[in-house]
């Protein structure tokens, strides 16, 4: 009765949940538990070597599912406490909460399985570079890049505003240059262009209707530029991109329609505003990412795909060719008890011609043959299937889905293997909205705090949208809660 009614009372601060968020909560007259939740924090050592899951707040003596997935090139080793004690040996266990704060760290160990993998682990991690512009300019070339990778980076003026400078996070400057050279850190990082309004001539009239504006931006993977950002008709400007290292040029775009595939072009300005939009391919040449292989010419690799039990996922195959390929074979091996459905099986329009067959080699193993074809170079979806998440499935688990005995032809015959990247099939229950494998008042917590748009440590949304609306919202929180009440 004093769960329902402490359930009851939290239904009620979800209502008024634009004032609520996760670190107020503090309810006025807590009939259960009687002692306020404490924080656990889970930390992972070195940051690169893998995810940590289980963070949150908890209420003292509660029992919590924590975990570890290590990163490509690591192996778990051991949690710590915040006095360096060694709690568990586990990668997954049960830690019971205390009546404090605590930080618990998962530490991994640098273990290559390929012993000719280069020994500093920064060289087979990506991070993320973010850019951001204040108002009065836009930036380019932000992505993801390797430590110590020389990025060219570029923010661009709009009408009336000049460049200030470049700051990080600590909101130290980093360069006063509106275009420079940035080398890149083993840490995701944050960059913010600042611009000053600045007209030159206020008192002139406004621009005549002659006159309009041209607009270049990008999203990841290198720089942009034009000689010009408003044109009277009929006078020109050049326009330029510029990708970097990891990443190669597709196109400019005007409205998701291909307008050139130059790097550079001159534009002549007709009657209207335009936006010009580059595009670039994450397409690295690094042993520690498939997607490009030094040592070999073709790489296949899978996802993470998340759901939970009586799911129909989606799984997709990729691959990237140097050359051109056709006939080419490979064997998938599925999680125990997850079915593929073989007759979803689909061929991606730029695979053209293929017939695909496949054969059962095991319970969990399949033969994928792919004969009459032929793919152009490039990296693209290859095919896409379904699999079946059974009703009664085992939560809480993140099971591979291996590439093996792979062999693609050449047109002139060569047969040559691959380079291959697993996936992983991750299944959760419904409203296990942080992966603990357990259903409670924390993942109630974890969805107001996401909607509120504040951080969160991990939000799975694959199992959170607990109406099946693809919008998360109070009624998914309220969802949640009418599961615990009816526990």
């Amino acid at each position: 009765m004093k769960r329902i009614r402490y359930l009851s009372l939290l239904v009620m601060l979800l209502c008024s949940i634009t004032t609520w968020g996760q670190d107020d909560f503090n309810p006025v007259d807590p009939p259960e538990p009687g002692m306020a939740p404490r924080k656990l924090v889970l930390k992972a050592e070195p940051a690169e070597g893998g995810s940590v899951y289980g963070a949150g707040r908890y209420i003292p003596e509660t029992t919590v599912g924590l975990r570890v997935s290590a990163a490509t090139g690591y192996v778990f080793d051991k949690w710590t406490d915040g006095d360096g004690n060694t709690v568990s040996s586990a990668g997954s266990f049960n830690f019971v909460k205390n009546d404090r704060d605590e930080i618990l760290t998962a530490h991994f160990k640098f273990s290559p399985s390929n012993p000719s993998e280069p020994g500093d682990p920064s060289l087979l991690q990506y991070f993320r570079l973010t850019l951001a512009a204040e108002k009065g300019g836009s930036v380019s070339g932000g992505g993801r890049y390797q430590s110590n990778t020389t990025v060219s980076l570029n923010a661009s003026c709009e009408e009336g505003y000049i460049f200030v400078n470049w700051t990080n996070q600590a909101g130290d400057t980093v360069s006063s240059a509106r275009s420079f050279k940035y080398t890149t850190t083993a840490a995701n990082e944050t960059l913010t262009a600042h611009f000053k309004f600045d007209p030159s001539s206020p008192s002139e009239p406004a621009d005549p209707v002659l006159r309009h504006n041209v607009k270049v931006s990008t999203e990841d993977g290198g720089t942009v530029s034009t000689t010009a950002t408003r044109l009277l008709e009929g006078t020109s400007c050049t326009v330029k991109a510029t990708a970097n290292e990891g990443y190669r040029f597709l196109g400019w775009y005007v409205a998701d329609t291909l307008f050139t595939s130059l790097l550079e072009f001159s534009y002549t300005m007709e009657k209207k505003d335009i936006h010009f939009v580059a595009r670039f391919e994450f397409n690295p040449y690094n042993p520690g990412e498939p997607q490009m292989p030094e040592d070999n010419k073709y790489a296949f690799y899978m996802m993470t795909v998340i759901g939970k039990p009586g799911d129909v996922l989606d799984v997709p195959l990729y691959i990237t060719t140097l050359d051109t390929l056709c006939d080419m074979s490979f064997q998938l091996t599925f999680p125990q008890d997850i079915k593929p459905d073989l007759s979803s099986v689909l061929v991606n329009e730029k695979a053209k011609g293929y017939t695909v067959s496949y054969t059962a080699v095991s319970d969990t193993c399949y033969l994928f043959s792919l004969v009459g074809g032929m793919l152009a170079p490039g990296n693209t979806q290859l095919l896409r299937f379904n699999v079946s998440v059974p009703d009664d499935y085992t939560t809480g688990m993140s099971e591979r889905t291996k590439i093996n005995q792979v062999s693609v032809c050449e047109t002139d015959g060569t047969r040559l293997t691959a380079s291959t990247r697993n996936g992983r099939i991750a299944v959760y229950k419904r409203g296990d909205t942080n992966g603990d494998n357990l259903v409670n008042v924390t993942d109630v917590m974890n969805m107001v705090t996401f909607v509120l748009e504040e951080k969160t440590d991990v939000f799975i949304e694959e199992v959170s949208d607990m109406n099946d609306d693809d919008v998360f919202n109070v009624t998914d929180a309220m969802g949640i809660a009418t599961v615990l009440l009816e526990e």
